[in-house]
């Protein structure tokens, strides 16, 4: 038996669309003998995603004012056990701010800005984010993530983010073996809690540091950048 976790993207609908219905704001809900054969691309399909990240070739004048990967933190500068830890009560501030406050984290902000995500975070009243480290993000081949990084490849950096967000909080202890979340009508994210609940995965990357909570949701920090790929159609998920 497989369960699935159905956590509606209503995020990723406001984003994309502007606009997203009081149905898809329902909590999240189990059901049973879903295939994980089905399993597609947690952001458009595998084809879409190697078309902006792999396989595009042309040259593109980077204008001033983008950011490249040389100006980006490849290396976490603090212990990932101690994120967070100085900062007393955490859910006096909101999960950007948390983000924003941690040295590890400082190329996911950066994304997160040059994606113009930050005020459609804003608007959310609580989520979810699962944040990747700067060494995450030094996992991605410095080409593909330079291309991202391009002002006409957004949609696709905006989607690779919002395959990170889920609109309502989830704890590790509500990610159980054998579920998958729910992305949209056929897109999932696969869980793994390994033996015993230990090595949470979700997508293929690993919990480091889980349940920071801020005042509008929770962060788990993870070890890769949930990037979808074909590997995703075949059950097995890829995080650089």
């Amino acid at each position: 038996m497989k369960k699935t976790m159905i956590i509606p993207a209503v995020l990723a609908a406001s984003m994309l669309f502007g606009c997203a219905s009081s149905d898809n704001m329902d909590t999240t809900a189990m059901e049973d003998d879903m295939s994980m054969s089905e399993t597609q691309t947690m952001a458009g399909t595998a084809e879409d995603t190697e078309t902006m990240v792999v396989e595009e070739t042309a040259v593109a004048v980077v204008p001033l004012g983008t950011v490249s990967t040389t100006t980006l933190q490849m290396e976490n500068t603090q212990e990932v056990d101690e994120m967070f830890e100085n900062m007393g009560d955490t859910e006096s501030m909101d999960v950007l701010a948390l983000v924003k406050s941690s040295p590890n984290l400082s190329t996911l902000a950066t994304l997160i800005e040059q994606a113009d995500l930050v005020n459609d975070l804003q608007r959310v009243e609580q989520y979810t984010l699962f944040a990747p480290t700067n060494e995450a993000f030094a996992k991605i081949p410095q080409d593909q993530l330079q291309k991202l990084l391009m002002p006409e490849n957004k949609a696709m950096l905006m989607k690779i983010l919002q395959a990170h967000v889920l609109p309502s909080e989830v704890s590790t202890l509500q990610l159980e073996d054998n579920t998958r979340i729910r992305m949209s009508e056929d897109t999932y994210i696969p869980i793994d809690t390994g033996v015993a609940g230990t090595n949470v995965t979700v997508g293929g990357a690993q919990i480091l540091k889980g349940n920071i909570e801020a005042s509008n949701g929770t962060i788990h920090v993870i070890d890769s950048v949930i990037i979808p790929s074909k590997d995703a159609v075949e059950d097995s998920p890829t995080g650089y």
